[in-house]
């Protein structure tokens, strides 16, 4: 597995070259929610340039508006772009699993938004959340076969179980993780 580790800060300017997707690989993206919105934003874009992309939106993040002005910005042909983007809404981890297990592996990349956000859910116990990630897994490595996969997610809260990381993490052939940098000290004058 390869890991990039990045300052949130540095996100800005390096966005548009860090997230370069490889053939059948599963790709994860660990970044702050606003970071990881505007990554996934652009590298949609860039894909649904050159062809069909895939969105499975576990977090109901999915910037619409965004991925508008970012098709603008790069294609006056930026409607038919528009386009070849379809989406599919998850709001369980259930309806995760679901969409992951129906869809059909081809060569259209896979991108998924926030994909813990469904398995962090506390009504849902966590050796089912467990059993759920693994049948999520098995899928995107079966999409992966055709295709390059992206997953976003977020670093787990304490009250979160950080096992559900730790599954994706292990399953990801690269792994580029923004983490927000700590505020530094004032300088003391006297």
């Amino acid at each position: 597995m390869e890991t990039y580790a990045h300052s949130a800060l540095d996100s800005d300017r390096d966005r548009g070259y860090t997230l370069r997707l490889s053939p059948r690989q599963l790709h994860l993206v660990i970044a702050p929610h606003r970071i990881q919105r505007q990554m996934m934003t652009l590298l949609t874009a860039r894909m649904a340039v050159k062809g069909r992309v895939r969105l499975v939106d576990a977090g109901n993040c999915f910037d619409g508006y965004g991925l508008a002005r970012q098709l603008r910005s790069q294609t006056s042909y930026w409607q038919q772009a528009l386009e070849r983007v379809s989406v599919a809404r998850a709001f369980t981890c259930y309806q995760v699993e679901t969409l992951l297990t129906e869809t059909v592996a081809d060569t259209a990349p896979a991108l998924v938004l926030n994909l813990l956000d469904t398995f962090y859910d506390e009504n849902v116990k966590l050796p089912e959340r467990l059993r759920l990630l693994e049948v999520s897994l098995d899928e995107l490595r079966r999409l992966c076969r055709m295709a390059s996969v992206a997953v976003s997610v977020s670093l787990p809260t304490r009250e979160q179980p950080a096992e559900l990381l730790e599954m994706l993490s292990t399953a990801a052939g690269q792994v580029w993780s923004y983490e927000e940098p700590q505020p530094v000290e004032p300088l003391r004058l006297f």
